[in-house]
């Protein structure tokens, strides 16, 4: 046995499977019968039918089915599924959803399948969905899919971190998968195609290599899309973020309606970058109209009707860079521009468009420290003037840590930029402190700034901090995470301020 192999003992179970702490990455071990022996049969064929590997006649064996199942199975499983042609692709959210839901009306009489929710999404998942790989999508605790071979299988586990899953691929099942996933993006995938990235219709992002530049074999990683996106209310119950830093954030994305400051969110990979995005993202007036530009999309903007997205094409036919649509969107009259990862040319574009007045930009960037985000802005390939960089007035850095047995991703420093004659000057307003964020006593100019651009005293910027903190630690306390109910707070205060708090301060009375 390799020592990277070796298993020491169970630290966690699910309904599909068991997991196994290891020397070196921890073990997710599959369960063969997570479904009845009756269950399973049943799946089987149903699965078989929708994939057109054998006829309906095969349902005779089970007993007590519901009048007309086949009929109905047909007209409402197998048309949809022929009319979207998803034995070639993968559905969409939107006509997956339609099949889950069909087929759970047509399986609720069925007394024997015990889980029905379950049931329903395992024969589509493993008919249309991902298949082999089905496993992925119905562990809701999976972030990330890692394939490196077809016996080298990884999973990131929310809880867990990098485990091993005990599955061997088929060859020609893997093919089939990664054809259906490049069908489905209307792209080629092959020997003269070997980089695959694209994503999903659930908005999941996929990469792929052919083994012509993988030389172990075709690889392929998933990363799955947040059916419900994060509040910034998740983000404090977790650890992530205090509140009393989150009330500043808030202030300083919304800025009165008139005055929101230049923001970058700057970590390594899997830091938690996107997630803060999206969260900043929403503390945005409604009123707003924002265009977003991603590589892949990922920003969660909820029910927004003033919100354009774009996303960057790369295909036999096309290339439509982030630049292209960074300087498209600066003649789409947008209030706020959000730009998924800082990368590359669309750095000068965007700092062209902080200096031209466009205020309230929020953007990510791969970057360890406020510092290295500096340096970075400052080299190739962005090479961004070091006049210009002040024109990002705060940097949030993002940090992934393993603390005890999970993973905890959280903001280690929130940086304020200014600038001394031709010197970037950092002042961190919030740093880690004996494991805890806390605000330093480092005076922000900022602040000071703030007050006079809106014809306020600096006791009264904090005096609001403070507000919007009572109303994060409220919705707290009172368990208010769902992402619309959050919204509708947030922007129903900046309606009418004094009735949320009021409504506030009754209930805690």
């Amino acid at each position: 046995m390799k020592f990277s192999d070796l298993r020491l003992e169970q630290i966690g179970e699910t309904e599909l499977g068991i997991i196994y702490k290891g020397l070196t990455h921890n073990f997710y071990e599959l369960k063969e019968n997570f479904l009845s022996k009756e269950e399973k049969s049943f799946a089987d064929s149903l699965q078989k039918i929708i994939q057109m590997k054998t006829s309906f006649s095969d349902l005779y064996n089970f007993d007590f089915l519901p009048d007309n199942f086949s009929e109905t199975f047909r007209e409402e499983i197998i048309s949809v599924v022929e009319m979207y042609r998803l034995l070639e692709k993968i559905p969409s959210k939107k006509v997956f959803v339609k099949l889950f839901e069909s087929l759970i009306k047509l399986i609720a009489p069925i007394n024997f399948i015990s889980n029905k929710a379950l049931f329903a999404e395992n024969v589509l998942q493993n008919s249309v969905g991902l298949k082999q790989l089905s496993f992925f999508s119905l562990e809701k605790d999976f972030e990330e899919l890692m394939i490196n071979s077809l016996d080298e299988v990884f999973v990131f586990h929310k809880k867990f971190g990098m485990c091993k899953v005990n599955l061997i691929l088929n060859d020609k099942g893997f093919e089939n998968i990664l054809q259906r996933i490049a069908y489905s993006v209307g792209k080629e995938f092959s020997l003269t195609r070997p980089l695959l990235d694209a994503r999903l219709p659930d908005g999941s992002r996929v990469n792929a290599t052919f083994d012509n530049v993988s030389p172990k074999g075709r690889s392929l990683t998933i990363r799955k899309f947040s059916v419900s996106p994060l509040t910034i209310i998740d983000l404090i119950k977790s650890g992530s973020i205090t509140s009393e830093a989150a009330a500043f954030l808030w202030l300083m994305v919304d800025g009165f309606g008139a005055n929101p400051k230049n923001i970058l969110i700057v970590g390594g990979t899997s830091s938690g970058k996107t997630t803060l995005l999206t969260v900043l993202s929403n503390f945005t007036r409604l009123s707003e109209r924002i265009v977003s530009i991603e590589d892949t999309l990922e920003l969660s903007l909820l029910d927004r009707e003033n919100w354009v997205a774009l996303e960057a094409k790369q295909s036999m036919d096309e290339n439509i860079g982030m630049d292209d649509l960074l300087k498209n969107s600066l003649r789409m009259r947008p209030d706020r521009l959000i730009i998924g990862e800082v990368r590359g040319s669309e750095a000068i574009t965007l700092f062209t468009a902080m200096d031209n007045g466009h205020t309230g930009c929020l953007g990510t960037i791969h970057a360890n420290t406020a510092r290295d985000a500096i340096e970075k802005l400052e080299n190739k390939p962005f090479e961004i003037p070091k006049s210009r960089i002040p024109l990002v007035k705060l940097i949030v850095v993002m940090n992934r840590t393993f603390l005890g047995d999970k993973f905890v991703r959280n903001v280690q420093q929130i940086a304020e930029v200014s600038h001394m004659e031709e010197k970037v000057l950092l002042a961190n307003l919030f740093e880690i402190q004996n494991k805890k964020l806390v605000r330093t006593d480092i005076p922000s100019n900022l602040i000071e700034n703030f007050a006079h651009e809106n014809a306020m005293e600096k006791n009264e910027i904090k005096k609001e901090i403070d507000t919007r903190r009572i109303i994060l630690e409220w919705l707290l306390k009172k368990d208010v995470t769902k992402p619309m109910e959050v919204l509708e707070v947030i922007q129903s205060y900046y309606f009418n301020s004094e009735k949320v708090m009021s409504m506030i301060y009754e209930s805690l009375n």
